[in-house]
């Protein structure tokens, strides 16, 4: 049984009969039945869980998506929304994936191949389908821009290594280039025509998650953040303190690039300790506030609605 969470319980009770996780989990079951026609069940089996992720404790952002396109003074149930909401989740599932694949990441107990292969060909259906879903009041060019935009962050990402160059304006114009269009666009289908939430609120809130993202990753011995010496902001605000106090053993591991476990240890242990880690931390923090403030000043929701989104996107 699907979990009913505080955030739809209060979108329920604000907007009478529209039932969100109601009218999404139909979309979902109507998918699915036409997906496993399509496509192995190991790679359905492995798509179905990280919904069912999506459905208890992992931001899904097709059901934000849903949300901020209700229209605040007829609330309705359109299976078309709904129908975008879904693939807007399987987009995001299928990137991660794929982030994971070109990273070295993945944990599935799937042949990289095959995993491969199954989201490449899933992400093109996907993608077709939204332009279908939207093109009768949606720029079709646009969303393809977005799409684009993610792919060339990917890419920045995947040749991405500290260097002497590295530094947080590079970061913050590149590594995000990643995540921010795929929020981007979840915000422009809800909003085409507030610029100001499509572009401004999500961004900031992208931002906001990839750093937490890397704060997280950089902890972890396992990812390839450490592993691969990613441009990550939590290894370049490390490096620039190493420099300064003169952390020989630190800055011997970056010279040549020392992967053993203890050095990799060492790495996590040293940016949670010289601060980089709560940095990365404190400037997510600023980047939501300001992602909200933008969103509680150019949106018609309640103040008790906005308050529980934020709560939501914040967990």
């Amino acid at each position: 049984m699907v979990k009913i969470t505080g955030f739809e319980k209060l979108i329920y009770k604000n907007m009478g009969p529209y039932k969100i996780e109601e009218e999404y989990c139909v979309a979902l079951t109507a998918y699915l039945s036409e997906f496993k026609k399509n496509f192995p069940s190991s790679f359905v089996d492995l798509v179905q869980m990280e919904l069912s992720k999506k459905s208890t404790d992992r931001l899904s952002l097709g059901k934000v998506y849903l949300f901020l396109s209700l229209d605040q003074n007829k609330p309705q149930s359109l299976p078309t929304k709904n129908q975008i909401a879904v693939r807007l989740d399987i987009l995001f599932i299928l990137c991660d994936y794929l982030d994971d694949i070109l990273d070295g990441d993945s944990v599935i107990a799937l042949p990289k191949n095959e995993l491969l292969i199954n989201a490449m060909s899933l992400l093109f259906i996907s993608i077709g389908e939204l332009c279908e879903l939207t093109k009768n009041y949606l720029d079709t060019s646009k969303i393809l821009f977005f799409l684009t935009e993610s792919v060339n962050g990917e890419r920045f990402d995947f040749y991405s290594t500290l260097s002497e160059d590295s530094s947080a304006e590079v970061y913050f114009s590149k590594m995000l280039q990643k995540s921010t269009p795929l929020v981007q666009l979840v915000f422009y289908l809800a909003c085409p025509d507030n610029e100001l939430i499509w572009k401004d609120c999500a961004q900031n809130l992208s931002t906001a998650f990839q750093l937490q993202n890397d704060a997280l990753d950089c902890m972890d011995t396992s990812k390839s953040d450490l592993v691969l010496f990613k441009e990550t902001l939590p290894f370049i605000k490390a490096l620039e303190y190493a420099r300064i106090n003169t952390d020989k053993r630190f800055l011997t591991i970056i010279e040549h690039r020392i992967t053993d476990e203890d050095s990799l240890a060492f790495l996590a242990f040293y940016m949670e300790k010289c601060g980089a880690v709560e940095y990365c931390l404190r400037a997510a923090s600023l980047y939501f506030e300001e992602a909200f403030q933008i969103l509680k000043n150019n949106s018609n929701i309640s103040v008790e609605v906005f308050t529980l989104l934020k709560s939501y996107l914040k967990e």
